[in-house]
């Protein structure tokens, strides 16, 4: 469960019951420019979950024990079987050693080897690398392994290796171990090293002034920020024009193009902050870059590049980001000759550092503390020890950039991991950590690939069991999370049996639960029951939940069909959504009819048996009413809904336009990009209710939201969720609408907005299918909605 901080001054009280999910299962006042910009962003829909038990990239969560250093990891680089550590560290601990513990220590200055399977320490490499001069900050900071496997070379702030003069640059025969002949000077720090495919070319980038080798051909000459020499230490014409020092270098395998990221704002006179791509030969023709592809905001620094990684045709950035509110998220760049072009942006929040491609999935290293304007997101949550709670490791899709399921997490005290590289199967990770999930491993951990030991974490909530129909038990209960494996099994005991009566399954994140809901059918009227559940991978399984209160086996069902429920409270209109022309025919006798706009497809399967609803495309699709009404002070929405999409968007709401974005609208319920729902009034300020769990699992669920004058109350699947008070709505005459219009002003991140004008929902328009539409002119009951949802799980598909 999960509360955001409101920045209205209204609290949410949230009920004490969980929701449930159907069973097989003003903001008034905003710019026109800015409301149209959201309005469009495309909707999306979550990636295909794995299977069962599988998890993103093969990867596990769990760390294993190995040896680690007593300081700051920088950058790795992995070769033949060994990992390389470079950083401000001076020894190398024993596994499972306590930070500031130095049984066991061995002394490694700034570079260090480790077996990449086991993590022992290589004993044979140990470098002796020293700044012998008035540089505050010596260590390595860049580290790069030869195409051919033959060469390690490093940079950093140093100036003697083994006690020969070595100038920020230095390079090791990796069969020997021995320092090479390599001797190429950088009169500066040294950030970043990367070869060419075919090694020849060594590109160097840093906040040195110049750079080559003394007594050669070239000599040294004037580089700032950038250059390069060949693999016996030549200086070569590559020299792009910066105007800050470069972090990040990363090569096109094609050899086409040289990317390079860091504080610059310009490349060769050309305004592209942050990041961009030159020729590989003389590095002062940049390569066409999409305009949108860097993000900036003409309020922020460049947005401080830290990490580049290239796969299969497309590049990875991870930006620092220069302040609060600046981009420091990561973005995905299509490569091609004929100009790179933007394939994604993911505005998390927390100052990206690190990035590896392992089997299909992106992982990244920061202190990510706010995704909510990412597609499927977190919301920022604040810690109770102070300050935000913060993700430093997690994973993401190479589609689209949404959060993945991988999210084991250390203590990094600054901005998050430092590095990471592969083998191609497992993960090493550097940075300024202490502990791994809670266990001593400092500077330097790995992640081995799947199997493990990682269970999905204990239910800790009881179920909720009620019986409205003959025979029949509803069970609900929230879904729990697993560090690695995003889609498990639920398996539903009864009465304190050890063999599951039922098996369901789910998707979750540990910022995004679901509701599940079981009817346990079959029953003996008048017995009694109660459950428990427990998750499983198929290979771990949890242990079991809290038992529900015993529950009495109803003897009947309800009288009336959910339709004839339905018209029993008089709504003021019933749209059921299963219409075939242009008209949404109002099922009362009110004959308060709807149009269909475009962007609606009719004809869906609907939440009831044999019944029938309608999908939105999250862009444009509407239906309105066709007449205008003075804004209830009092009032219920009623609906049933269904969707994957990891955008959110409006389901209901009340507006003063028909079509386009209203410049009035409150009386709504809306769907945030994590799947939580909000409803909410205008009385000068947001008041409102959200769901502290998701709904976006492709799953009917029945939502309803009502507001007597004074009192507001949100219900999911027949539970009540939350409430909260209000002592008017806004006062406006305007018409109801299903599938979207505007949300401006109703973004409820503490931060209010980001750098780059993305909303939170990414979109004002839902995607997914909606059905049985109802608003009334009074608060319904509890009982009341109750019974609504009771009549129709009994004609539930």
């Amino acid at each position: 469960m999960k509360i955001r901080v409101l920045c209205a001054a209204s609290a949410v009280v949230l009920g004490a019951t969980a929701a449930a999910a159907l069973p097989v299962a003003t903001a008034s006042a905003a710019s026109s420019a800015h409301l149209e910009k959201s309005a469009v962003a495309a909707a999306a829909t979550a990636p295909t979950p794995l299977p069962v038990g599988q998890s993103d990239g093969n990867l596990s969560s769990n760390a294993l024990q190995t040896w680690q250093t007593d300081s700051t990891v920088w950058t790795l680089a992995y070769g033949n079987g060994v990992v390389y550590v470079g950083g401000q560290f001076l020894n190398a601990r024993p596994p499972g050693a306590a930070n500031g513990s130095t049984t066991g220590e061995v002394s490694r200055t700034y570079l260090a080897a480790f077996n990449s399977t086991t993590g022992a320490l290589i004993t044979s490499f140990d470098p002796v690398i020293a700044e012998t001069g008035s540089q505050s900050s010596p260590g390595v900071y860049t580290l790069a392994v030869s195409p051919d496997g033959s060469t390690l070379y490093v940079g950093g702030l140093f100036n003697k290796v083994n006690g020969s003069y070595r100038d920020n640059l230095a390079a090791f025969n990796t069969s020997t171990g021995a320092l090479t002949s390599w001797q190429p000077s950088a009169y500066g720090k040294v950030n970043a090293i990367a070869a060419s495919p075919n090694g020849q070319e060594i590109y160097i980038g840093g906040g040195f002034n110049e750079l080559g080798t003394s007594g050669s051909t070239a000599g040294i000459q004037t580089r700032n920020y950038a250059g390069a020499v060949d693999s016996s230490g030549n200086l070569l014409p590559w020299a792009p024009v910066l105007d800050n020092a470069l972090t990040t270098i990363a090569v096109d395998p094609d050899d086409s193009q040289v990317l390079v990221g860091g504080y610059f704002g310009n490349i060769n006179g050309v305004f592209q902050p942050g990041a961009g791509a030159v020729d590989p030969v003389n590095g002062t023709t940049n390569l066409p870059w999409g305009a949108n592809i860097v993000p900036d905001d003409s309020s922020c620094s460049p947005p401080a590049v830290k990490t580049i990684v290239i796969s299969n045709g497309v590049a990875y950035l991870g930006s620092e980001g220069t302040g609060g509110g600046c981009f420091d998220g990561d973005f995905a760049v299509s490569l091609s000759s004929s100009g790179d072009s933007l394939v994604w942006q993911n505005a998390c929040l927390g100052a990206t550092q690190s990035l590896v491609v392992i089997n299909g999935y992106l992982f990244k290293g920061s202190h990510a503390h706010d995704c909510a304007y990412a597609p499927g997101g977190f919301p920022q949550v604040n810690n109770n020890s102070g300050g935000w709670v913060t993700h430093h490791l997690l994973d993401q899709s190479l589609t689209d950039g949404s959060l993945g399921h991988w999210t084991p997490n250390d203590d990094d005290t600054l901005l998050g991991p430092r590095a990471m590289a592969t083998d191609g199967k497992q993960l090493f990770l550097g940075g300024d950590f202490e502990n791994v999930n809670g266990k001593p491993q400092q500077g330097f951990a790995i992640f081995p690939a799947k199997p493990d030991s990682v269970y999905p974490s204990n239910p800790t909530t009881a179920p909720t069991v009620t019986s409205t129909s003959s025979g029949t038990d509803t069970v609900q209960f929230p879904a729990v999370s697993s560090a690695d494996v995003g889609t498990l099994n639920y398996n539903i005991y009864r009465d304190g049996g050890k063999t599951p009566i039922a098996t369901l399954t789910a998707t979750s994140w540990p910022w995004a639960l679901p509701v599940l809901t079981y009817q346990d059918k079959g029953l003996t009227p008048g017995s009694t029951h109660t459950y428990t559940y427990a998750a499983t991978d198929t290979t771990h399984l949890s242990g079991q939940s809290p038992a529900s209160a015993s529950v009495t086996v109803a003897s009947s069902s309800p009288a009336l069909s959910y339709n004839q429920t339905v018209l029993s409270n008089s709504p003021s209109f019933f749209w059921q959504l299963n219409d075939t022309g242009g008209t949404a025919n109002d099922a009362s006798p009110n004959n308060v009819d709807g149009t269909y706009t475009g962007g609606t497809t009719q004809g869906a399967a609907g939440p009831l048996t044999g019944s029938t609803a309608t999908s939105f495309d999250g862009q444009s699709g509407n239906v309105y009413a066709q007449t205008a009404v003075n804004g209830p002070q009092a009032f219920s929405v009623e609906g049933w809904f269904k969707t994957t999409t990891n955008t959110g968007g409006k389901l209901i709401g009340f507006g003063n336009s028909q079509t386009g974005l209203s410049s009035n609208y409150d009386r709504h319920i809306y769907m945030m990009n994590d799947g939580q729902l909000v409803f909410g009034v205008w009385n000068n300020a947001t008041e409102t209710i959200e769901t502290p769990n998701t709904y976006n699992d492709g799953q009917w669920h029945y939502v309803v939201a009502t507001y007597n004058g004074t009192n507001m109350a949100l219900y999911v699947d027949g539970e009540l969720i939350g409430t909260n008070t209000s002592s008017s709505a806004q006062s406006y005459t305007g018409y109801w609408r299903v599938g979207g219009d505007n949300l401006n002003g109703w973004n409820l991140d503490p931060w209010g907005s980001n750098s780059q004008g993305t909303t939170q929902p990414n979109t004002y328009y839902f995607n997914g299918t909606i059905a049985d539409v109802a608003v009334y002119p009074t608060s319904l009951t509890a009982a009341q909605v109750q019974a609504h949802f009771a009549a129709a799980l009994v004609q539930g598909g």
